[in-house]
């Protein structure tokens, strides 16, 4: 059973197999390239609006890291295929139109995936708790950041919204928990995408949003001058006459 025991344990490197890698990367093209449809993109944006889903997040993780180069440039015939598949959607648009729900959950676990690979990535080169939390969120939105700039949106992580940088954040988190607790990674790696998921999933079932206004002022202003007043009168009681 070592096979069994490597997974298993607290201090054997955790690799994201290629496999997963790689279905990240097509259902990031996809959703990318639909996203480039919906924004009556001709072939040219949609292409690249898929791409930069797919990898924008990992490009910006590996410039931060300069530790092992761009894994999109270690890849040139995944990239020929996701430029093949973004013109497949470019030009079979109402195919997948029906597959909306699946095409949902498959981007759910696309965004929880790419939170593991950024957090993964930056706890082996040995960054630190808050470094592991960012990169992880970066790696899980920083495409769909990207996409949305480029075709002149402004990014869904800064707009109110169903759960998707907050999912990436709380994956990363869990994985950054864990790893850092000596928890085997293979452990971290599956609570990553379960949280990512799980929040991505029940926040659109039960319409959670991040708000898009927030201002206590009033409410700490309102209870600063009942205190004050409330002093007042204390004083005013106490005072010699």
């Amino acid at each position: 059973m070592p096979a069994m025991e490597a997974l298993f344990s607290t201090s054997a490197p955790f690799v994201v197999p290629s496999e997963v890698d790689f279905f990240s990367i097509i259902v990031g093209v996809v959703t990318g390239a639909l996203c480039g449809c919906g924004r009556k993109l001709d072939i040219v944006g949609c292409i690249v609006a898929g791409l930069l889903t797919a990898y924008g997040g990992g490009i910006i993780r590996d410039l931060l890291l300069q530790d092992e180069g761009i894994y999109f440039m270690d890849n040139p015939g995944v990239v020929l295929i996701c430029i093949a598949l973004a013109a497949f959607v470019f030009y079979f648009r109402g195919w997948f139109a029906r597959l909306d729900r699946s095409l949902f959950v498959l981007d759910a676990f696309s965004v929880a995936l790419f939170a593991l690979a950024g957090a993964n990535k930056a706890f082996q080169c040995g960054e630190g708790v808050v470094m592991v939390v960012l990169l992880g969120a970066i790696t899980s939105v920083g495409g769909g950041a990207l996409r949305d700039v480029c075709t002149g949106v402004v990014p869904s992580v800064f707009r109110s919204s169903n759960y998707y940088a907050v999912a990436g954040v709380a994956g990363s988190v869990a994985f950054a928990a864990l790893a850092f607790a000596g928890v085997p990674l293979i452990v971290a790696a599956v609570a990553c995408v379960a949280v990512v998921v799980a929040l991505r999933c029940l926040s659109v079932r039960y319409g959670w949003t991040t708000a898009a206004e927030a201002d206590y002022y009033p409410y700490v202003s309102r209870g600063a001058r009942k205190v004050r007043d409330a002093a007042k009168g204390l004083i005013d009681r106490h005072r010699p006459s």
